[in-house]
């Protein structure tokens, strides 16, 4: 039996960025079967669901996020450079056990799939035992144990377990990379074990590179001339590399950075946040993959991509003083299929093409945000939000529907959610 999503207008993100105003979609076995005009794919026993007055786009990918630290939000407002660059460490923080971590990222995968959210790359300690949880909630990820060696050996028996359980295969839903935290909490030899890690395991490396001056400041001290050179002396100047925030890159390395294809995951609204500091985007898209991400909820409050879209558009176009910069489709492929790029998985989901996995996002276009619809893309990234997600699929299975979760209740985990987070008094 199959799932027929029938005649909505489709924003398919494929090659040539076609538009289909009333199309079907047939998904077979968690694959996209079939792509065909509104009313001709469905056959007796499908399950049919109408979205002819729907917007139709590829599931929004993540590159960039710490779910399990859902519990944080709120808890550092305003805070100096300084305070952040410290150690990141939440006043208050320590009352939180593993266990409540593992609740938060169950309450954060709720809430990403249904900001429309289908993929992200999610990386925290302890994730041997938060990563089941990710993979329960029916989102794809891939998942990455943190590995830091500033004041003790780094924990490679997690991470190893973690590589173990879930494998480094990008086709299976949830699967592992290599977690270095950054440049300056990781020695040198620590970073180059991780490229070794890297290459012998196929696993991608995620790290926060130059995400403060403090970081590289240590990197200086440590005889490199700057994050870019660590990378490249580490072995870590690869397109098998995701590097989040890059904001405290020199003019030299942003006009390097191409020649070495390190992908980069862009957080601006944590950025602005915790450094009143973003990247200069313009500078580096088009020439290496770059998708978006949201960090976690202590510099960013929220998890809504389409937010992060928008601030990453209109920063964009400040920073490059040009409001032709960085244009609505460029915007859109970001979310989907350049963020499926970042993480490898370009192939397998991004877009709306017949044998990719079904990762898939509804929009409700009764919408007043989604009405008229003289630009649909425009729409996306300017005006919709998460209100406007109607159902999601990942994988084929649907995980939200009508607005509503498939596998949980919205009410009863933001019960937990707010008793678990709330401060002792």
């Amino acid at each position: 039996m199959a799932i027929i999503l029938s005649g909505g207008a489709i924003l398919t993100v494929n090659g040539a960025d076609d538009f289909l105003p009333a199309a079907d979609i047939r998904v077979e076995g968690g694959i996209i079967s079939a792509i065909g005009a509104a009313g001709s794919l469905a056959r007796p026993g499908d399950t049919l669901i109408d979205c002819s007055e729907a917007l139709i786009a590829p599931g929004l990918v993540n590159v960039h996020t710490h779910a399990a630290t859902a519990f944080y939000r709120g808890m550092a407002e305003d805070r100096p450079r300084e305070f952040w660059s410290a150690g990141y460490a939440m006043p208050g923080q320590e009352r939180f056990t593993v266990e409540d971590h593992v609740f938060s990222v169950r309450a954060a995968c709720a809430e990403f799939l249904l900001n429309g959210v289908t993929c992200i790359a999610d990386r925290l300690g302890n994730m041997d035992r938060i990563a089941p949880a990710i993979e329960q909630s029916g989102i794809r990820a891939v998942v990455g144990h943190s590995l830091v060696d500033a004041r003790a050996p780094a924990d490679w028996k997690t991470a190893h377990a973690v590589l173990e359980r879930f494998g480094t295969d990008p086709r299976r839903r949830v699967f592992a990379g290599i977690a270095p935290h950054a440049l300056d909490t990781c020695s040198d030899a620590l970073l180059k074990e991780c490229a070794r890690q890297g290459e012998r395991t196929g696993a991608r490396v995620f790290l926060h590179v130059a995400q403060n001056e403090p970081e590289v400041a240590v990197v200086r001290r440590r005889g490199h001339d700057g994050a870019l050179a660590c990378l490249i002396q580490a072995g870590l100047a690869t397109p098998n590399t995701v590097a989040a925030h890059a904001i405290y890159l020199s003019d030299a390395e942003f006009e390097a950075w191409p020649t070495y294809g390190i992908a980069i995951a862009h957080c601006p609204a944590s950025n602005l946040k915790i450094e009143a500091r973003t990247l200069p985007l313009a500078r580096l898209v088009g020439r290496v993959p770059i998708g978006l991400g949201t960090d976690w909820t202590a510099s960013n409050n929220s998890m809504d991509m389409l937010v992060e879209a928008r601030l990453a558009a209109l920063v964009g176009k400040m920073r490059a003083d040009d409001p032709q910069a960085l244009p609505v489709r460029q915007m859109v492929r970001m979310l989907t299929i350049d963020g499926a790029r970042v993480l490898g998985l370009d192939g397998l989901i991004g877009s709306i093409e017949a044998g990719k996995r079904a990762d898939i996002v509804v929009f409700d276009a009764n919408r007043l945000e989604t009405t008229p619809a003289h630009d649909p893309m425009a729409n996306l990234i300017y005006s919709m939000g998460p209100r406007s997600v109607r159902d999601v699929l990942v994988d084929g299975q649907i995980l939200v529907r009508k607005g509503q979760l498939t596998r949980d209740d919205e009410a009863a985990l933001a019960r937990r959610h707010r008793t678990h987070g709330r401060a002792p008094s």
